[in-house]
């Protein structure tokens, strides 16, 4: 990462970590020194011919029948090539606040939602319940998560072994309910499982597994959003804390699945080992993946060993899959329409019913089912959906839109759904551009720059991972 190059040494704190780290897989460790907040991928450190993700997440088709308004050109810098043995490129043009369509004003629906660039507290996109919730845990250094009562999912290159403590709890600061682990067995890949030393249900009476996912992943898979957990840093500098974010898949490779941030948010140090939930056909969640590596900005692309690749070697240690009674979790009677299904609350339980036709705004439920004929949302839920910078959620039977370009914002999550969220960084991405002697960037959700003649040195284009930075 560019600022690690303002340092000369940066010690590492986990031994485990720092093995994974010569071995070029895994997530950094939580470094000693002040270095930028929000969650990080392995390639920019570990192997210098990785290309850097973009960050751009899957398009979103327009709605039928419904004209666009002229999509704006991208504010962000591209990265220019290397030019064959001459001077570096001349930097691009300095950001601008997002241009609008021709006669385009700001202007839509609104939805108040707090302003938010990485983890949130709850679930925002999957109905985990409060039980549920109970089942991530930490190792200290390493997420992890209870799949059965007595075993726990996490990363090999946690590198943990008998005798540490798995901890959970309501708080998610505070997650003091501690249990010893029995023996740690390690998958062909970078997968573990961890048996504790007693039903974790015995000190925390409330708590409910998450199953593992036992249909396998394909590629109808890209593009559906995943929920990931884990106690590590955050944007603001702080770990130890649960957190969720929630991201489309964009990839599925061998045994990795990944999902991408968008520049949004992500996972970082401390969340390895932490998983990523789905929601099954059976309108379920269940975990897909353990977090073995991600993106040095921890808003980028991170990848998660599959579930489904290792799904025979799990059983074999934690017998059959059972899936225990989940509740509703954060859906409602309105519900929503997720993987062409209706998922809905009735009466204190989940409902999950695979539609046949289409799955829309139901007037004479007053929520999301399976209906007969046209949606009069066009197939878009409560929670709602990015399309080249319009923020569309259905509200009632009524489609509400709004033009995040027009108001000089970017199209993405909230804890409520899609909305139109600030962008501090006006459009500028990580390659950055220079001011005359300064480089300037744009890195976890904040303004960077770094004045090059402090440093003896001048402002130019270093190469396609680290952009425009000090030379």
């Amino acid at each position: 990462m560019r600022t690690l190059k303002l340092l000369p040494f940066i010690a590492l704190v986990s031994l485990s970590c720092t093995a994974q780290m010569e071995s070029g897989t895994g997530f950094r460790p939580e470094p000693s020194g002040s270095l930028p907040t929000g969650n990080s991928q392995l390639p920019d450190l570990m192997d210098p011919e990785t290309p850097r993700p973009t960050g751009d997440g899957p398009a979103e088709p327009p709605l039928p029948d419904e004209p666009m308004p002229n999509a704006p050109p991208s504010a962000a810098p591209s990265s220019p090539p290397e030019p064959p043995g001459g001077d570096p490129p001349a930097p691009p043009s300095p950001p601008t606040a997002a241009p609008s369509g021709p006669g385009e004003e700001c202007s839509g629906d609104l939805r108040v939602v707090p302003k938010v660039y990485h983890g949130t507290l709850e679930p925002t996109y999957l109905p985990l319940t409060p039980q549920q919730i109970l089942a991530i845990g930490t190792f200290g250094g390493c997420s992890g998560l209870l799949i059965t009562p007595t075993w726990v999912l996490t990363a090999a290159h946690c590198g943990l072994s008998a005798g540490e403590e798995f901890c959970m709890g309501p708080e998610p600061g505070s997650p003091d309910a501690c249990i010893s682990s029995l023996r740690t067995i390690d998958a062909a890949g970078d997968m573990t499982l961890v048996e504790l030393a007693q039903d974790a249900r015995e000190l925390l009476p409330d708590v409910v597994p998450v199953a593992i996912l036992t249909t396998n992943l394909d590629q109808s898979w890209l593009g559906k959003t995943a929920e990931m957990s884990g106690y590590g840093q955050s944007e603001d500098g702080g770990f130890g804390v649960r957190k969720f974010t929630a991201e489309p898949i964009v990839d599925l490779s061998g045994d990795t699945v990944s999902v991408d941030g968008e520049g949004r948010h992500g996972v970082c140090f401390g969340d390895s080992g932490g998983p990523m939930m789905v929601i099954a056909d059976d309108g379920t969640v269940r975990v897909a993946g353990a977090l073995s590596n991600g993106d040095g900005s921890c808003v980028g692309v991170d990848n998660y060993t599959r579930v489904d690749s290792y799904r025979d070697w799990i059983e074999g240690f934690t017998g059959p899959t059972v899936v225990e009674g989940a509740g509703c979790g954060n859906t409602d009677e309105v519900g929503r329409c997720i993987n062409g299904a209706a998922l809905f609350c009735d009466a204190g339980e989940l409902r999950n019913e695979r539609c046949a036709g289409t799955c829309g705004w139901d007037a004479s439920t007053s929520g999301f089912r399976c209906i007969d004929g046209a949606d009069p949302c066009g197939g878009v839920d409560a929670f709602g959906t990015c399309v080249r910078g319009l923020a569309r959620f259905c509200e009632a039977g009524t489609l509400r839109q709004r033009n995040c370009v027009a108001c000089g914002q970017t199209c993405g999550q909230g804890p409520a759904g899609v909305t139109c969220l600030d962008d501090p960084c006006g459009g500028l991405d990580y390659l950055g551009r220079c001011d005359g002697s300064t480089a300037v960037w744009c890195e976890n959700g904040a303004l960077e720059t770094q004045n090059c003649a402090e440093m003896g040195s001048g402002c130019g284009w270093v190469d396609d991972d680290t952009g425009y930075f000090c030379r």
